[in-house]
C-alpha cells in the first residue's frame, strides 16, 4: 500500500498530470462556468476579446478572433496576422477546430452558448448582460469588471496586469475629474461622436464614447436622442444639437463633416473644431485604451485646464507599460493624430 501511494504522488508530479483539473468562474451573465486548470487556447468570439489577450501578455493563446483592422494591432503584436480570423458567426465545427480551450463571447451569443457547450467548450459571456450603465460609475465598474474576468481565466501573470489597469483607470479618472470640477455645467462644450461610415452613425447613450466623453467633461449630445448602442441620427438633430466641437472615430475622413454642405452652418465646422479620434491596437471607441480617449478628450475639451499635460508621453507610457512595446515620438504623435504607422488615415473593412 505504501508503494502504491509512492507512485500515485510520482504520477502527480508529472507534466501534464493536472491537464484535467478544473475551476469554476462566474461569467459576467452571472453564469457559473467550468473551465480548465491552465487555459492555453483561447477563441475570440466576441471583438474585444483580443485586445484584452494583448494588454494582458495572453496574445498567442488566441486561436481565432473576429476580423478587424484597427491601426495599430501589428505594431503592438507582428504576428497578429497569424492568428485565424473571421467575420460573423463560424460554425461550431470551426471552433472546435481550433482546439480552444475556452471561447470569451458576447450577450449575442445566447443562441450559441448551447452549441458551444454541445460539443464540449466553456463559454464564458465577457461582455455585460442586460441594460447599459446608466452612471458613469456603473460603466467604470462594468469596463474594470470585463478585463478582472480574462485576468482571472488566464491566471499567472495575466492577474497582476488587470489588476494594475484597473488601478490605472481608477487613478486617470482621478485625475480628469479634479480638473473639470469646478467647470459648470452650461459652460461644457457640446460634444458630438462620429462613428462611421457616415456622419450621422454614432455611438449612442451608454455607449463607451459617451460615457467616457461626460466624464471628461463635455455635454454630449446624443443623450438627447433615444440611441443606444451604435445608430443613426438624423441632420435635423444636428441642427438642433448643434455641438461645438466634433470628433470622428475608426480612421474615417473628417472630410465626411468638413466638406458636406449640410454641416457648414454647425458650430463645430464653423470654429474649426472637427477633430480625429486617435486608434491603437484597437478602436478607442471601445476595449482598453478608452482609458487613453479619456485623458485625450478632457485635453482637447479644456487645454488650459490641461495645459502641462503630455498626452504623447502618456500614450507612450501606456504602450510600454501595458503593450511591452516602446513607441517612437513620431509614433506616438501619429497615434494621437490618427493616422496608422505609416501615416496613413483609412478604415479598410468600413466597419
Amino acid at each position: 500500500m505504501r508503494w502504491f501511494s509512492l507512485i500515485v504522488c510520482l504520477l502527480a508530479a508529472l507534466p501534464g498530470a493536472g491537464e484535467l483539473a478544473a475551476r469554476t468562474v462566474t461569467d459576467l451573465a452571472g453564469r457559473r462556468v467550468e473551465i480548465p486548470d491552465t487555459v492555453r487556447r483561447v477563441a475570440c468570439l466576441e471583438v474585444l476579446c483580443y485586445p484584452r489577450m494583448l494588454m494582458l501578455g495572453a496574445e498567442d493563446r488566441v486561436v481565432t478572433m473576429v476580423r478587424t483592422a484597427a491601426p495599430w494591432m501589428t505594431r503592438t503584436n507582428p504576428r497578429v496576422g497569424e492568428i485565424p480570423s473571421f467575420q460573423g458567426t463560424p460554425g461550431r465545427e470551426s471552433i472546435l477546430a481550433t482546439g480552444a480551450d475556452i471561447a470569451f463571447v458576447n450577450v449575442s451569443y445566447g443562441a450559441t452558448l448551447p452549441a458551444l457547450a454541445e460539443i464540449g467548450l466553456p463559454a464564458l459571456v465577457s461582455q455585460p448582460v442586460g441594460r447599459r450603465p446608466q452612471t458613469a460609475e456603473a460603466f467604470i465598474a462594468e469596463a474594470k469588471a470585463m478585463v478582472s474576468l480574462f485576468g482571472q481565466v488566464l491566471g499567472g501573470e495575466a492577474e497582476p496586469r488587470a489588476r494594475a489597469w484597473c488601478a490605472y483607470v481608477d487613478e486617470r479618472v482621478r485625475f480628469v475629474r479634479d480638473r473639470v470640477a469646478a467647470v459648470l455645467p452650461e459652460q461644457r462644450p457640446k460634444l458630438y461622436y462620429v462613428r462611421g461610415p457616415t456622419s450621422l452613425n454614432t455611438q449612442g447613450k451608454g455607449g463607451y464614447v459617451t460615457w467616457v466623453g461626460e466624464i471628461a467633461g463635455a455635454r454630449m449630445v446624443v443623450n438627447q436622442s433615444n440611441i443606444a448602442g451604435k445608430g443613426d441620427t438624423s441632420m435635423e438633430d444636428i441642427v438642433l444639437w448643434n455641438p461645438d466641437i466634433v470628433i470622428v472615430g475608426r480612421q474615417y475622413p473628417l472630410e465626411l463633416v468638413r466638406d458636406d454642405p449640410r454641416w457648414k452652418d454647425i458650430a463645430a465646422v464653423r470654429a474649426g473644431r472637427v477633430h480625429s479620434t486617435p486608434e491603437g491596437a484597437f478602436y478607442w471607441d471601445g476595449g482598453p485604451e478608452q482609458i487613453l480617449l479619456l485623458q485625450f478628450l478632457a485635453k482637447l475639451l479644456y487645454p488650459d485646464l490641461f495645459a502641462d499635460f503630455d498626452m504623447a508621453a502618456e500614450v507612450r507610457a501606456y504602450y510600454a507599460r501595458f503593450y511591452r512595446i516602446v513607441l517612437s515620438d513620431d509614433e506616438a504623435i501619429r497615434l494621437l493624430n490618427g493616422q496608422s504607422p505609416d501615416g496613413s488615415r483609412f478604415n479598410p473593412m468600413n466597419n
